[in-house]
């Protein structure tokens, strides 16, 4: 069962910048996604990108589009990206597409001097009459909520538009399943060299939002606090997030301070995961209100418990329909609910699929990434907490290959399940390898450092 006590938190260190995306990676993309195409019976790929959806452009050809969105069209034999005017100078050219110009991407009011149509940069690039394309957008959508029978794109209208005015009696498909699908997506799993990238993030993150919340004392403005954030030049997904009070939610720092009694929320994202620690700025049940201390330490514990079960019953194999009973059976139902599912998978954005659901049964792969995001939904608006970070599934021989060729990282790795378990009393199944410095630490009542969580 949960309990508060001292759990001093080791340094676990942090490793160098790993090195970025090779050439022969993304070539290596590129055939895989081929190969997925040819095995679902497409002949074209279109890929949609912008700034809160850039994860499948950004892992086949390395752009996440700022200020613009982007395209890439990708046939048999063929590779075509077509960018705005500030984002087409920025391909690698050594990856071998042909990189055009279509200016509606980009924004508003900027130059219009190269007219150009999309269809024809669509035709151009592959797209044919009599063609099965798969249109990739921005996630899949749910039959049930469309009255119309036939099938719904989460990419631009302009774009589906143009697509099927070219295909004529041919086909559009929604292709998202090719990158996000728990069973064959090319990005549901990650690669050794994707996983010390991820754990370089995500060990950054962590010590970003300690410091942050180590930071936090009555009086201090969110604002000033959330400037100590840092990044370490990985590229942040997410705006950062410290906010106190009752309006702690997605929104970005305001210049309010810290009160005795109100909640904290601090979250920042990279590309590796994103790391949140929800609580109260308070140093014990005496700064609260008794009711709200009540809740807050049933909450808390409870909390606790459920993550703790999460983290024991995730491995390799198991079936997200069976971590979601678990959990559910754990969980007060008189103190809390669930505001979103318990966990999902993540990869360079914070949240690219989840399955941990009721009756929805995926099992997990060995190269899931995965984050523990658990966010409780309370009687009180001035009652909550929230610990949030990063893993990764990896059976026998993606570990052994950790292991070789990322010794430092390993040993990462194995202090951090050493520090679950002899300190936190949670077991982890051997496939499941934490990638933050802050495995399940955390301290509710914010103000007193030694009140950590622990069983």
């Amino acid at each position: 069962m949960a309990r508060y006590a001292h759990v001093p938190l080791p340094a676990f260190g942090l490793g160098e910048n790993p090195a970025e995306t090779t050439v022969e990676e993304y070539q290596q993309r590129i055939a895989q996604a081929r190969e997925l195409m040819k095995s679902k019976g497409l002949d074209t790929l279109v890929v949609y990108g912008d700034r809160e959806y850039f994860g499948d452009l950004y892992h086949l050809i390395g752009i996440d589009p700022r200020f613009e969105e982007g395209l890439l069209v990708l046939t048999a034999d063929d590779s075509t990206i077509i960018l705005g005017n500030e984002n087409l100078g920025r391909p690698n050219r050594e990856i071998g597409h042909k990189v055009v110009l279509w200016q509606e991407l980009s924004p508003g009011g900027q130059r219009r001097d190269a007219a150009s149509t999309l269809e024809s940069l669509l035709r151009g690039a592959g797209v044919t009459a009599g063609s099965v394309v798969g249109v990739n957008g921005q996630k899949r959508l749910s039959p049930a909520f469309f009255e119309s029978a036939a099938e719904q794109f989460s990419a631009p209208a302009y774009l589906v538009d143009a697509l099927r005015t070219l295909v004529g009696n041919g086909e559009l498909r929604d292709a998202k399943d090719l990158f996000t699908h728990p069973d064959f997506g090319l990005r549901s799993v990650a690669t050794v060299h994707d996983i010390s990238r991820f754990e370089f993030g995500s060990s950054v993150l962590s010590l970003s939002v300690l410091r942050a919340m180590e930071g936090i004392t009555p009086g201090v403005n969110a604002d000033e606090l959330s400037d100590g954030y840092f990044s370490r030049g990985v590229s942040e997904t997410v705006h950062r997030m410290l906010n106190f009070g009752y309006r702690v939610g997605l929104g970005s720092p305001r210049p309010l301070p810290a009160r005795l009694g109100d909640k904290f929320q601090l979250a920042q994202g990279i590309q590796g995961g994103l790391t949140a620690r929800v609580g109260v700025i308070a140093g014990g049940e005496s700064d609260l209100k008794p009711e709200q201390a009540e809740l807050f330490n049933a909450l808390t514990l409870n909390y606790f418990d459920v993550l703790s079960a999460w983290h024991e019953t995730v491995r390799v194999g198991a079936d997200t329909a069976d971590v979601f009973d678990v959990v559910d059976g754990i969980r007060d139902d008189s103190v809390w609910q669930f505001a979103l599912n318990p966990g999902h998978q993540l990869h360079y954005e914070e949240w690219s699929n989840s399955n941990f659901w009721k009756d929805d049964h995926q099992i997990l792969r060995s190269g899931s990434m995965l984050q523990c995001d658990v966010i409780p939904v309370t009687a009180r608006a001035d009652v909550e907490v929230g610990i949030e970070d990063g893993l990764v599934l990896a059976d026998a021989a993606l570990r052994d290959e950790i292991a070789n060729l990322y010794p430092e990282l390993w040993g990462r790795i194995q202090a951090r399940r050493s520090f679950l378990a002899d300190s936190i009393g949670v077991q982890l199944d051997e496939s499941l390898l934490p990638l933050s410095n802050t495995p399940l630490w955390h301290t509710p009542y914010v103000l007193d450092g030694a009140r950590n969580l622990t069983r």
